[in-house]
């Protein structure tokens, strides 16, 4: 039963409105015997999941998802009050757990740009989140795309508003039909500013006008979605709020009270507001330590994400003397207890039901037709593309990535090849001109495979090592006119590397069903979309 207000503790209140980090929290739990006795001493909201909570209290793995779903929904009917077990995983569970599935990012979704597969997409992909015990995944994403070096590349719909609009409620809509609570970020959202917030200010120099006539219409189509959380971000807005943390910072819209009171007072949003991460040096750089958690609480923000596990004392220090009200802890802990209450989480907590034969056969066909459907030929010389599968003997496909898993990934486009009766090479790199002279020599088509996006490395969606910047010094010397270059990752790399190439495409999404579509959709199986979501170069070369 959901706890009365008026019963509760001002400690109890406080811990409502703060989720520590996840290397701090696990610390904590080890240190308290686990999760139970921890969560009794120190009643925070809930906790972040990612691959080191998926183990038994001893420290052994979960190999089944199911056994992370039985574990939390213990935990949860041990407590006086449950938690709200919340994730990223925007690419899908399967990091965590191999047999679920990768899944369509947002930008493949944003270039197909159909309501009924966004909706199918998102249904199942937190279907597979509620799986693992999951009940408030950190999704979707609406910024919109509106800065081409910008690190959030495929997290983000598109450039156009009116798509990221009239998609943005369906994806809502399938997040919370499947029983979890959908979070909608980064708002205010993105402007032309391309630095990454995790380590810098970064400053959105939309006007008022400008944003109201683009942004507003997304974050309006998800209130009006009934999304149930929105997640502030750590980016400045003049325009919102003009004023200075430490006296010359611009204020982060995460610590504004005019930026947030635009989301309760102008625009009627009464769900739950959620900081991103606090730690994030866009934010942290702004303020003291202690002062990061009243800025955001005060600016309206109910949650405080990835607090240190001092949050309590601090906050209860700063009721006691006045630098918080006792009314803005109780408005936070109220919306923090609705929300909880709408998840059902205060009855007891059962296993969810995990996808089916016919569910797990419908979400593969959903995102191949995603990547189908969106997929886009950036450039095609000479007509290059499709290839006539009858001539095409061999293939070899050259990855262009710093990420290991993507590496693994392009296994599936070989046996996608091979369905074809196509023989099939992979390399990680190319070492000299002289090996791709002889790739040419023996191969009808060479591909490079490229992934880049945010966290794949950190920061900019830029190649660093020199692994990829020798591949890409050396690619293209032989081999040009049967060269095929592919984006699985950001649409960037097309201008930043491979302009010169005859035949490209961005596809998106590494997920193994765009592997098998792009396999298709070369050889001539389905037409390609033409029409790219977001800019193709940056604004000094329109």
């Amino acid at each position: 039963m959901k706890p009365d207000l008026s019963a509760m503790t001002l400690r109890e209140k406080l811990g409502q409105t703060g989720i520590p980090a996840p290397t701090n929290l696990k610390k904590a739990i080890d240190e308290a015997g686990g999760y139970i006795p921890l969560f009794e001493k120190l009643p925070y909201s809930g906790i972040y999941v990612n691959k080191d909570y998926f183990k038994y209290e001893d420290g052994t793995p979960f190999t089944e998802p199911a056994e992370a779903d039985r574990f939390f929904a213990n935990i949860q009917n041990h407590l006086k009050i449950p938690l709200l077990i919340s994730a990223d995983y925007e690419y899908g569970p399967n990091d965590a757990f191999p047999q679920l599935h990768a899944a369509s990012t947002n930008m493949a979704m944003g270039a197909a740009n159909s309501d009924e597969l966004a909706y199918k997409r998102s249904y199942y992909w937190a279907r597979e989140m509620r799986s693992i015990g999951v009940n408030w995944p950190f999704s979707p994403v609406v910024d919109l795309h509106t800065n081409f070096f910008a690190t959030g590349g495929i997290r983000r719909l598109s450039a156009d508003a009116q798509v990221a609009a009239k998609l943005t409620g369906p994806i809502i809509r399938g997040i919370q039909d499947a029983g979890v609570a959908a979070s909608a970020k980064h708002f205010p959202g993105s402007s032309k500013d391309y630095r990454d917030t995790h380590f810098c200010t970064n400053i959105n120099t939309k006007t008022i006008e400008e944003w109201n006539a683009n942004d507003r219409k997304v974050w309006q189509a998800a209130i009006d979605a009934g999304v149930m959380s929105i997640m502030t971000a750590h980016c400045a807005m003049p325009a919102m709020d003009d004023s200075f943390a430490r006296g010359r910072i611009p204020r982060p819209a995460s610590a504004s009270k005019k930026a947030l009171d635009i989301l309760r007072k102008e625009m009627g949003y009464e769900g739950l507001i959620v900081t991103d991460a606090v730690s994030m040096k866009g934010l942290a750089a702004a303020f003291t330590h202690e002062d990061v958690y009243i800025e955001c609480f005060n600016a309206g923000n109910d949650i405080i994400l990835f607090c240190d596990v001092d949050y309590i004392e601090v906050m209860e220090k700063a009721v006691l003397d006045g630098r918080v009200s006792v009314e803005r802890v109780d408005d936070a802990c109220r919306r923090v207890l609705e929300l909880k209450e709408k998840l059902g989480l205060f009855d007891f907590s059962k296993p969810a039901s995990p996808l089916c034969a016919n569910e797990n056969a419908d979400f593969e066909k959903t995102c191949y037709e995603i990547a189908a459907k969106g997929m886009t030929l950036v450039c095609n010389q000479d007509n290059l593309l499709p290839f006539d599968p009858a001539k095409v003997k061999k293939v070899a496909i050259i990855a262009v990535s710093p990420d290991a898993t993507f590496h693994t990934s392009l296994q599936v486009m070989k046996d996608a090849f091979a369905a074809y009766g196509i023989e099939t090479t992979i390399l990680e790199r190319l070492g000299s001109k002289k090996q791709l002279r002889e790739l040419d020599e023996t191969c009808d088509i060479i591909i490079y495979a490229c992934f880049l996006a945010q966290s794949r490395p950190l920061g900019m969606s830029v190649y660093a090592r020199k692994e990829e910047l020798y591949t890409l010094f050396h690619s293209l010397s032989f081999g040009a006119d049967k060269s095929v270059g592919v984006s699985f990752g950001a649409p960037s790399i097309y201008y930043n590397y491979f302009e010169n190439v005859d035949a490209f495409i961005n596809a998106y999404s590494p997920d193994e069903q765009t592997m098998r579509a792009f396999v298709d959709g070369i050889l001539g199986k389905f037409p390609f979309n033409e029409t790219s979501p977001v800019p193709l170069r940056p604004e000094f070369r329109d």
